[in-house]
């Protein structure tokens, strides 16, 4: 089920970091524990000894691998794997994994595993320093979205996103990733040159979130390095590791034993098995290089280090309680169960074992999320979770996001829920209902697994092999669920979830932002408190059924067009409700579905914010009929979801569903516009956790600048950024039904439908569903007077906004304010403007000068606001640079307006968005946008047939006009955002981080 909204999809996004840093991939560290030996425990090391011996995870286990795959070894001991896959078409990713990560690391190298991620693109003994990411750009792979790399405790990533599989772009990705595997050279001015950016990236990911993690890591595992081992490091080391260190680690762990190189793709395999084994010639202009060596000639070191001793977990025998304060976390209850020893080995007995401890899981999450969805509990979010640690300990996780004041409160409800499900157990209703979800899940993911996106794929494949798991099938998965589900009862799941719940006692730990006296001993007694208080059986709930399914009289279709160079059918109901609709083959049963009506955010508002806070509570609400709750019931087993968002110019419901499911899923979009229930369920719930929200957003200066200051843009309007305190206050669910019911009643409706149906089914239900409503209003309300938004007039000097950060954290930000995006070809030179920028500033600020990590470039030109738009250039920096970073924002203005604006420059910015177009239009979400509002607006048809030739024609010359006549130091609203802590920020204190 999905309630989606600005807001608590923001909960949403930030709940799903902590889980992805709460459960880490695994590594191959010895087995800590020291049991008696029994001949099981034999049996099971005698099976471990193979995976370890095997050379890909299948041929020691009774699973069967995706036989699609081409896996191959080379005699160095690198492992390679071609996946054949047209979704996109015409294009492939790439992926060169090493199995080492910071966990590796020496004390004094502590940060350089993710510091030569860095240097990749730093120089290689083909590839000048500053020479590779341009290289990429000329062949449309922008730097970040199709360019990158990654570094964790256990694993360095690269990966390209090739927008063509023509020869010579997928042997210039092959011969970029054999440079970065064996050739880096760690130039030591090169290294100087790049220590300024990944200390702005430290200073960058210096969060909340990221100082409970290591504070949590040694709560639970003190005796390992787990949380001395953070990827970005110290910062003295980032300052004075010299190159020495650099190419020890490289040397060590950049090897071919530890390496996978995945290609996946719309590729000839034997062509590039071939490239791998042999090498090839090759040529490109600037490059003094004509053959690629064979990732077969890399050698592998006799003397190569083994798996890093990164500790023990001994038996747990005690429960244990810990309290992490700062300022700006979330208030977070974390329970964990540990098991020392290594991880499960991925065989079809431990995959049946799994999934009765996550049907267990999920079942107890079910009942924390009824009691959130009350809008009565201390609880905001709740996860549970069973995963292996490095090897080291199996752990059985309850992470929950309290509301701040209430956190003993919520610790009880976490003690008494799980408590409840190990006394009592669980309902068959309980079971039945997370089968079904699971069902429908592994069933989606089968039929769907013939468009799968090549780079989902090459991910996937490597995260499997890298935590040992067996690559399946989609389509096995589902047909080994069918035939064990008959196996799956409630006593074999209670006995699942006992078993891992109970191998140790609990290690409990709590974030909060208050500091309180004795915190240890506080959550013990609180704990200790909760567990004495008696818990009783789950209630049991019966069957219920949708009530919603009629609504009147079919309707009757009136008009209908076909555009048939773009492939759409356009449909008028005789109730005035309009329909577009394409049928793609992008996506395998799936169907994208987009409803618009009424005028978003240009309706009056009855009280301020009031769309924004009602798109966040909406869903909460239910139905007449149905609560949240019940929904979540009825609707289990099936691919529907709900939720409004309220945009600047309507109200929008948009969900992704199935043909099997395209009616019900239109059934629920008309419940919703015919019978909302307005309960304040959902309010409450955002009321309970918008703190929190609000607390993580001034944690950070780019969150900072998207909300808060995104207010500041519009010169206050309530109708942009987080609401404040006060909004929140003063808005009630008559407030929304009094903004949004006159819209649900009687508003213009235009549906968009694309993907894996027809013209003819889409018309059928919608005639049952929609069609079958009252008539509707046929002119979409302009409210005029709700369209004045003035950009803020040019700073002098720049605007102050404080945060809650580290002394050394600081942002600039500068807007300068453009158009709007009605003229579609001024629009697109606005965004080729842009790319421009953004090249000149990303080689400028950051590799020049050293200054940031990133540097932000976006472009807005509104489709509703009459000449609102602007460019924002965002720059998190330290503060004793703000003045010189505001300098060089203005002096690269001033080169665009001059025109200095070289060929080389218009084709890496040109070439990546021309690329990404080709590669959008394959998908259904991009035709999904573009034609959601065709009716409504009918130039839009051709904006989509003009697309690629505007961005194929746009000159410097209009670039050079544009910004001479926006981009003036004068016209500049300036932003300095700072920490709260004094009224200038100072320098980083000596050894900042970790």
């Amino acid at each position: 089920m999905t309630s989606a909204s600005r807001f608590s999809l923001f909960l949403v996004l930030a709940f799903g970091l902590l889980l992805q840093a709460c459960g880490p991939d695994q590594s191959d560290t010895p087995d800590a524990r020291n049991e008696t030996r029994s001949p099981a425990d034999e049996q099971n090391e005698a099976l471990r000894a193979a995976f370890e011996a095997a050379d890909w995870p299948h041929e020691a286990s009774d699973l069967p691998a995706d036989d699609d795959v081409r896996y191959g070894v080379l005699d160095n001991g690198m492992r390679y794997a071609i996946l054949v896959n047209d979704t996109p078409t015409d294009a492939a990713a790439l992926r060169l994994i090493f199995d080492a990560g910071s966990l590796a690391e020496a004390d004094h190298q502590r940060g350089l595993a993710h510091f030569i991620e860095h240097m990749a693109f730093n120089g290689t003994t083909n590839v000048p320093e500053g020479e590779m990411v341009p290289l990429l750009e000329r062949y449309g792979l922008a730097f970040g979205p199709d360019t990158n790399a990654f570094t964790g405790r256990d694993v360095v990533g690269y990966q390209l996103a090739l927008p063509s599989t023509d020869d010579q772009i997928v042997e210039t990705g092959l011969f970029l990733l054999r440079e970065t595997a064996s050739e880096m050279t760690f130039d030591p001015e090169a290294i100087d040159r790049e220590r300024g950016i990944v200390l702005s990236e430290e200073r960058f990911r210096n969060t909340p979130v990221r100082r409970f993690f290591n504070a949590y890591y040694e709560f639970l595992y003190p005796e390992t390095l787990i949380a001395e081992r953070d990827a970005i490091g110290t910062t003295d080391v980032i300052e004075t590791a010299q190159a020495e260190a650099f190419a020890d680690y490289y040397d060590n762990y950049y090897t071919p034993e530890r390496a996978l190189l995945v290609v996946a793709g719309d590729v000839d395999p034997d062509a590039i098995e071939a490239k791998i084994r042999d090498g090839f010639d090759y040529s490109v202009p600037g490059l003094d290089v004509d053959h690629v060596a064979s990732f077969a000639s890399w050698e592998q070191p006799d003397d190569a280090r083994g798996d890093p001793d990164i500790g023990i977990v001994p038996p747990v025998t005690d429960a244990s309680f810990g309290y992490f304060y700062d300022p700006e976390v979330f208030t977070l209850i974390s329970v964990d169960v540990i098991e020392p020893g290594a991880g499960d080995l991925d065989t079809i007995a431990n995959r049946q074992r799994a999934l009765r401890v996550r049907l267990g899981n999920a079942i107890v999450q079910r009942r924390l999320q009824s009691l959130i969805n009350s809008g009565n509990s201390p609880l905001v979010q709740a996860n549970l979770s069973y995963t292996s640690d490095f090897d080291l300990a199996r752990r059985a996780n309850l992470l929950a996001v309290s509301s701040p004041e209430n956190w003993a409160e919520g610790l009880g409800v976490v003690e008494q829920e799980l408590r409840r499900a190990l006394e009592h157990g669980f309902t068959q209703a309980e079971l039945n209902e997370q089968m079904a979800n699971l069902h429908t899940a592994l069933r989606d993911s089968a039929e769907q697994a013939g468009t799968r996106d090549s780079a989902s794929l090459a991910d996937s494949f490597w995260q499997a092999w890298q935590s040992g798991d067996v690559f399946t099938t989609p389509a096995y998965d589902l047909q080994w669920f069918e035939a064990y589900r008959g196996d799956i009862t409630v006593e074999a799941v209670e006995a699942a979830f006992r078993d891992v719940w109970t191998q140790s006692p609990p290690q409990v730990y709590v974030a909060a932002n208050q500091e309180v006296d004795a915190p240890e001993e506080t959550v013990r007694q609180a704990w200790q408190a909760s567990a004495g208080t008696e818990v009783e059986p789950p209630a049991e709930t019966g069957d219920m059924a949708f009530a919603y399914t009629e609504f009147g009289e079919p309707g009757e279709v009136v008009s209908r067009d076909r555009i048939e160079d773009l492939g759409v059918d356009q449909l008028i109901f005789d109730n005035g409700v309009r329909v577009n609709v394409k049928t793609t083959d992008f996506e395998d049963n799936a169907i994208r579905v987009r409803v618009e009506f009424g005028a978003g955010d240009l309706t009056p508002q009855p009280v301020p914010a009031a769309g924004t806070i009602l798109g966040a509570v909406f869903g909460g609400a239910g139905l007449e009929a149905h609560s949240r709750d019940e929904l979540q019931r009825i609707l289990a087993g099936r691919s529907v979801g709900y939720g409004l968002n309220v945009s600047e110019d309507s109200f929008v419901f948009s969900e992704t569903t199935t043909p099997t499911d395209f009616e019900l899923q239109m059934q629920v979009m008309t419940a919703f516009m015919t019978a909302p229930g307005w309960r304040a369920d959902g309010l409450n719930q955002f009321r309970a956790i918008a703190e929190e929200i609000r607390r993580g957003m001034n944690a950070q200066a780019v969150q900072v600048a998207t909300n808060r200051v995104a207010r500041m843009l519009r010169s206050g309007d309530p109708r942009w950024g987080f609401p404040t305190e006060s909004e929140i206050a003063g808005f009630s669910m008559e407030a929304g039904r009094e903004f949004l019911s006159p819209a649900l009643e009687s508003a213009p409706v235009e549906i968009t439908v694309v993907g894996d149906i027809t013209t003819e089914e889409v018309v059928s239900v919608i005639a049952r569903t929609f069609g079958a409503l009252p008539e509707r209003e046929s002119d979409w309300p302009a409210y005029d007077e709700n369209r004045d938004v003035e950009f803020p007039a040019a700073t002098e000097t720049p605007e102050i906004v404080r945060f809650n950060g580290q002394d050394y954290q600081a942002m600039a930000n500068v807007y300068w304010p453009t158009d709007d995006g009605m003229d579609i070809r001024r629009a697109r030179v606005l965004t080729l403007m842009r790319a421009v920028y953004d090249l000149k500033a990303t080689d400028r600020f950051r590799e020049q000068e050293g200054a940031t990590y990133s540097a932000i470039v976006s472009s807005t030109q509104s489709d509703v606001f009459e000449d609102y738009g602007y460019l924002w250039v965002g720059l998190d920096v330290e503060s004793r640079e703000i003045d010189r970073m505001y300098e060089i924002a203005d002096e690269l203005a001033a080169e665009l307006a001059a025109g200095d604006i070289s060929e080389d420059e218009m084709l890496r910015a040109r070439q990546p968005i021309l690329e990404s177009i080709e590669e959008a239009r394959e998908t259904n979400p991009w035709w999904l946008r573009v034609l959601s509002r065709a009716q409504r607006e009918p130039d839009r048809l051709d904006e989509i047939r003009s697309m690629m030739e505007d961005y194929r024609t746009i000159g410097a010359d209009e670039i050079a006009e544009a910004a001479a006549r926006y981009l003036q130091p004068d016209r500049a609203f300036r932003v300095t955002i700072l920490p709260r802590s004094g009224e200038s920020a100072g320098d980083r204190p000596e050894g900042a981080g970790r």
